[in-house]
């Protein structure tokens, strides 16, 4: 996911009207780096935003202790931990472990597709939404279904599809950027889990950066997801930072 941290200097804020139609309330997203708390817990006080959701370093523990100077109903969410690869120092990756693997770019005829394999893929997974139980009922893969949608495309959003001896059984919405492209969401089939599908389709990310010239790779997920980091370990991705996502419910 990413991850829109505040600069070293001040915070970000944000509108986000998607969250805010899906759930019926006004929904704020705020992020902060390394600097002064007091004009983020300013701006959370004078925004009127219903929910805010902040993102911010694990080492701004001082920040964390002191939102509830804003609200009483602050949750933390989940800890997000970034992974980078240095595409210019590794080169590229291997080529696939199955030798049938192939990943192709999708295409909007692909959406019932892409809509079938995120709610097989993502079942029984958490993020900060099933923290909050002010948004118990959210549907987790309707989020995803229309997430995956928007990044079908050949501009600073893609998607590829992988497949398994003809099987498509795995994608992965990536965002291309000059610096660092980023690898949004991805996931395969479980039946497909103990085959190395997801490593080759990390690694057919991870050359399409490359082919884009990117020297940096980046990928995200919550701390507890420990599987997928082993494979990313092994792929030349490092641990390189970490953030806690909190809920503040303000209304």
């Amino acid at each position: 996911m990413r991850v829109p941290a505040g600069d070293d200097s001040g915070f970000t804020a944000t509108d986000s009207p998607t969250e805010s139609a899906r759930f019926g309330f006004a929904v704020r997203r705020y992020a902060i780096g390394a600097g002064d708390p007091d004009p983020l817990l300013d701006a959370i006080r004078s925004d009127g935003a219903d929910l805010a959701i902040v993102r911010l370093p694990t080492s701004r523990t001082d920040v964390l202790n002191r939102l509830r100077e804003v609200g009483d109903d602050v949750l933390l969410g989940d800890c997000l931990v970034v992974y980078r690869r240095d595409n210019v120092r590794l080169g590229r990756p291997e080529g696939p472990t199955n030798e049938s693997f192939v990943a192709r770019p999708a295409v909007e005829a692909d959406f019932d597709l892409l809509d079938r394999l995120t709610d097989e893929i993502f079942v029984g997974y958490r993020n900060h939404y099933q923290a909050n139980p002010r948004l118990g009922g959210f549907d987790l893969s309707e989020g995803y279904r229309e997430w995956t949608r928007g990044h079908v495309g050949t501009g600073e959003l893609r998607c590829l599809i992988g497949s398994v001896d003809g099987v498509e059984c795995s994608y992965g919405t990536v965002r291309i950027d000059a610096e660092e492209c980023e690898i949004v969401l991805n996931g395969t089939l479980p039946e497909y889990r103990s085959r190395g599908v997801y490593r080759d389709l990390l690694r057919a990310m991870v050359r399409l950066f490359m082919d884009e010239g990117a020297p940096v790779s980046m990928i995200s997920t919550q701390v507890d997801n420990v599987a997928v980091q082993r494979v990313w370990v092994k792929e030349g991705f490092r641990l390189d930072d970490s953030y806690f996502t909190v809920h503040l419910n303000l209304t």
